[in-house]
């Protein structure tokens, strides 16, 4: 039924003459109005001519279809296998135990560093918020104990010190920032540094320099700064998850990423399918990260019995896929609104989007899942599958991707890259004992590498430094601190041009030459250098152990990389809490230009004119 309204705008008044202004609106209102009380006839859905329908069915093709069954029972036919064993970067194998620790935070975890620098002499410079921490537990200590009156003693020898200002050439300059200033000032002459303590007791050098103080009571101090070193000792293993020495880590440093391989050692004398991440570097480890050698052979334990694998053969039954904007089969049930396959907007050539518009609309109703449980750590094969329907009949269904790799009409969607392709491809599947959800921090350092072509070099920008409080802050206001400005010479002012011999860069940026590859006259890798009169990287990724430090030239592309060091926590199996410092490495921004030049002629005229 439709009611119209009408009515007429109101009158003008302007400069004394009256305006009337006509306006017309209208609204329509539908309103459905029932010709009975009774619905039942309605939601019967009565066919008035089923011929027709017939016919349109015939029409369409939809006679044309399969007498398809559903599944009743399910039979799988599997071998699952333990992985027990790591090996990092070729080396050495050793025992690992899934239960106890994430594989993701056994590769990426490393050493956590006490102490920013250590010179020659013994002088540390350690992280303020561990020297400030157990400084006031070693105080807390000797009250208990009643020989505070010593605190100055050892506040004299393990006073909290900061990196220099003005170091030599090569050294680290100081990182200033408002908090570690404020810290520093407030602590000044009250505590002393409690890892140079600790430090000296683990290296045996605080006993002897005890026995050369006069006076005290040197057993009792003896006594309570072994106590103390024990404490800081077991506290710091259950704190922070880090290797025992520098050798025991997956980073490769001329790659920028993890290389480590795993598999089951504990298995007769026979060539095992081992998988191997030689390119891990996206900071969440799973399967795809994996690639399978399958004739490499592992050392087997000796303590541990060899495990005896056989097929396994287990039945289930098949459950119906459900998921959100699935078509409803019941004639008057709605679907939710939340995913509609109708909208996604691809072309003839989208081929993924065809088949996931297939998936949800066509055949949305006939899939069904066959649950089989796996344990974490586990690579599992899968041999075949057997399926009973409702008309008795019985299907085999084999792996999909069988075959070499080097058949390129094979295709599988959870599968591992086989790196040796004459050997028949396997359906394997390793579930990862990867954390599901990791706690990050911001970044403790950044290091972006970038090309300069017009100087036909690659930098490493430290645009995030870690500083003396164990942040990170900003590598480009460090690099400014203390930066001297040029010194102003006074020119003839007929003097029109003036020579450079070259220009100069910010502190933060590390170069990296090109230089012949060991054995090779064609290839070339990047080797760090350092600018003249430059200062050493402030950070630890630039400062890896062993010299030279080699980058492989096809790891930095012309977009650039990013590389990171973060904080890491999680919660693994039990309950236990993981901390660790790992590394990621990501896409850069492009190429950079450092404006470095050498055997300049500057006009000077031109130069007063922009000024």
């Amino acid at each position: 039924m439709s009611k119209p309204f009408l009515y007429i705008d109101h009158i003008l008044s302007l400069d004394g003459l009256y305006f009337r202004i006509p306006r017309i609106v209208a609204y329509n209102r539908l309103e459905a109005r029932p010709r009975t009380l009774d619905f039942t006839g309605s939601l019967r859905a009565e066919v008035r001519d089923p011929l027709w329908m017939l016919t349109r069915q015939w029409q369409f093709g939809e006679f044309q279809g399969e007498d398809a069954a559903s599944p009743v029972t399910s039979r799988i036919a599997y071998q699952h296998q333990t992985i027990d064993q790591v090996t990092f970067r070729d080396k050495k194998g050793f025992a690992f135990d899934a239960i106890k620790m994430p594989l993701e935070t056994r590769v990426e975890r490393e050493r956590i560093p006490l102490a920013v620098r250590e010179t020659v002499g013994g002088e540390i410079y350690s992280d303020v918020i561990f020297a400030v921490q157990w400084g006031k537990k070693f105080l807390r200590m000797l009250k208990d104990a009643s020989l505070e009156s010593h605190h100055e003693l050892y506040l004299k020898r393990f006073p909290i010190r900061v990196l220099p200002t003005d170091p030599p050439v090569g050294q680290t300059r100081a990182i200033q920032d408002a908090e570690s200033e404020q810290i520093m000032t407030s602590v000044a002459g009250h505590l002393a540094d409690g890892v140079a303590i600790w430090l000296s007791v683990e290296k045996d050098i605080h006993d002897p320099w005890l026995d050369t103080q006069p006076g005290g009571n040197k057993a009792a101090l003896k006594s309570i700064v072994t106590r103390f070193a024990k404490y800081c000792s077991e506290k710091f293993k259950r704190l922070f998850t880090q290797p025992e020495d520098l050798t025991d880590s997956a980073w490769q440093k001329n790659h920028l990423e993890y290389k480590f391989s795993v598999g089951e050692a504990s298995v007769p004398e026979e060539p095992q399918p081992v998988l191997f991440a030689e390119q891990y570097h996206q900071g969440h480890l799973d399967w795809y990260s994996f690639d399978a050698v399958t004739d490499r052979k592992l050392t087997r334990d000796s303590e541990a019995p060899p495990a005896v694998e056989s097929e396994q053969v287990e039945s289930f039954l098949p459950a119906p896929v459900r998921f959100k904007g699935q078509p409803q089969p019941r004639f008057w049930e709605m679907e939710e609104t939340q995913t509609d396959f109708g909208k996604i907007e691809t072309s003839t050539t989208g081929l993924l989007h065809l088949m996931l518009a297939e998936f949800g609309l066509i055949y949305s109703n006939d899939w069904f899942m066959l649950p089989h449980p796996m344990p974490i750590n586990t690579v599992c094969e899968i041999r075949g599958i057997l399926v009973d329907d409702t008309f008795g009949r019985h299907t085999f269904i084999r792996p999909a991707g069988r075959g070499p790799e080097t058949l390129w009409q094979r295709w599988a969607m959870f599968h591992h890259t086989e790196k040796d392709s004459q050997w028949p491809s396997a359906s394997r599947f390793y579930l990862v004992p990867a954390v599901g959800k990791v706690l990050e921090s911001e970044p403790l350092e950044r290091i972006n590498f970038m090309r300069d072509e017009m100087a036909n070099m690659v930098w490493g920008v430290e645009s995030i430094v870690p500083s003396q409080m164990g942040k990170g802050i900003s590598g480009y206001e460090t690099a400014r601190q203390n930066e001297k400005a040029a010194p102003l010479t006074a020119t003839d002012e007929n003097v029109k041009i003036r020579y450079v011999v070259g220009t100069t860069v910010p502190k933060n940026w590390i170069p990296f030459i090109p230089v012949h590859a060991e054995g090779s006259v064609s290839e070339i890798r990047l080797q760090r250098a350092r600018m003249v009169g430059g200062e050493s990287p402030r950070g630890w990724l630039l400062r890896e152990p062993g010299s030279p430090y080699f980058v492989e030239e096809e790891e930095v592309p012309r977009t650039g990389i990013y590389v990171e060091r973060s904080w890491q926590r999680t919660r693994w199996i039990g309950g236990k809490t993981f901390i660790w410092v790992g590394r990621r490495k990501t896409a850069g921004k492009g190429e950079g230009w450092s404006q470095l030049v050498f055997d300049q002629i500057i006009d000077l005229k031109q130069t007063k004119d922009q000024q």
